[in-house]
């Protein structure tokens, strides 16, 4: 982003100095007491030219360097201060005071145009060349004689107050609006860093989290909340029902669009929720609550989030069927218990994720909806964390449930099918 705006900028500092380069081109010609300027000017009028001509290849050509806003700013303004200078010698001016030029007022473009860089210390090299050059550049056009300007020079407004009016007062002007252009071009700068910088850790945390989560985190510090640490969260996997078989009887298209469709439908009561989709595993989704932010009712939310995917799960199959396709259902294992949280893996492999024997119960839970032919296993310390089983729908104890891979019974309860 910021070099598509640098490149833009170079565009546009290309066009002025074209502006420029004109607007010198008529002044020296209508200074001039002959119809043919000096050969001096017609040189460096020239020189401009060259100058800008290669600008505008440079800028519509898309080649940039970080050197090269610095090398066209130092071309612009010798070239302006001699112009300037030279102007003071054809209309018989010292060169000594040569703000009296009104082509000196160019200098301020110059410098409006290099804040349009992006770039303060560019417009600070700007004018501080600017000021080097013009004390610098009566050496090289040595001053013409004073020339009397109906009696200008024996009124009273001479001395310390024309070196006040020719000399300081211009110096200090150029400086002022140097000094501000430089804290705006900052500004500006900082601004638009920090509008990339939370543009790509937001698209970075999209990988890992919910929208609203990936914004929420981009407002903080994503690489504390990355760090791998141990904490409590719920855990939801989420399965087809007979999706072998639905999966053989669909072409490659349809089978595409239909887990589409299952996956948008039901990220949205996780989205709703507060919940984290952690991976896609085939036609399975594994949700987390409570990671990497926290809240006090993350338990409640992911039973919440199990019926609500249950109902958008209904809805969708009677849609199904009334257009005569195959209803759909789905399995949901449910548990609460401490996990390890954090970013894993190297590179572009890296991933966000919840490891630990919490993870493998909500699995193993799931497979056991299947066999006791509910729509959702829940652990009892998933319900007692949601705040107790009276206030959730019809639930059935279980028989305490020897899981695979889990040394002690894990206490369960299963949504009963007809639930209202």
């Amino acid at each position: 982003m910021l070099r598509c705006a640098e490149l833009d900028a170079e565009k546009t500092s290309a066009i002025i100095r074209l502006v420029v380069f004109l607007s010198l081109a008529l002044t020296i010609f209508y200074a001039a007491e002959t119809p043919v300027p000096g050969d001096g000017a017609l040189a460096a009028t020239g020189l401009y030219g060259l100058g800008t001509a290669l600008g505008l290849l440079l800028a519509w050509r898309g080649i940039f360097h970080p050197a090269i806003p610095y090398l066209f700013v130092t071309f612009d303004v010798i070239l302006v201060v001699a112009q300037v200078l030279v102007l003071a010698r054809l209309m018989g001016m010292q060169t000594a005071s040569p703000f009296v030029v009104p082509a000196a007022a160019l200098i301020f473009i110059i410098l409006i145009h290099a804040a349009m860089r992006y770039r303060p210390w560019l417009i600070a090299y700007a004018a501080l060349l600017f000021f080097v050059a013009i004390e610098l550049g009566p050496l090289f056009f040595p001053p013409v004689a004073q020339v009397a300007m109906g009696g200008m020079h024996s009124m009273p407004h001479t001395g310390m107050v024309s070196h006040l009016n020719f000399q300081v007062l211009p110096l200090v002007v150029v400086a002022l609006a140097a000094f501000m252009l430089f804290f705006i071009a900052q500004r500006t700068r900082r601004l638009l860093l920090a509008s990339i910088k939370h543009g790509a850790r937001a698209a970075r945390l999209s990988r890992y989290f919910s929208p609203n989560l990936a914004t929420r985190i981009a407002d903080g510090d994503d690489d504390q909340l990355l760090a791998g640490r141990r904490q409590s969260v719920a855990v939801l996997f989420v399965d087809i029902r007979g999706f072998t078989a639905l999966g053989e009887t669909m072409p490659p298209d349809e089978l595409s669009t239909f887990l589409s469709e299952y996956r948008n439908r039901l990220t949205q009561p996780v989205f709703s929720n507060g919940g984290t989709v952690d991976k896609f595993i085939g036609d399975a989704i594994m949700v987390v609550f409570g990671s990497p932010i926290q809240g006090a009712d993350d338990a409640e939310c992911a039973v919440q989030c199990a019926l609500e995917i249950l109902d958008a799960t209904t809805r969708w199959s009677v849609e199904r069927e009334r257009a005569g396709q195959t209803p759909v259902a789905v399995g949901i294992g449910a548990h609460y218990g401490e996990v390890f949280a954090g970013a894993v893996g190297s590179g572009q492999l890296l991933e966000f994720t919840v490891i630990g024997d919490t993870v493998n119960v909500a699995e193993r839970l799931e497979r056991l909806s299947r066999e006791v032919d509910s729509p959702l296993v829940a652990s009892k310390a998933l319900l007692e964390a949601a705040g107790g089983v009276g206030k959730l729908p019809i639930w059935c104890s279980l028989p305490p449930q020897y899981l695979k891979g889990h040394r002690t019974a894990v206490e369960a309860l299963c949504l009963t099918p007809a639930r209202d």
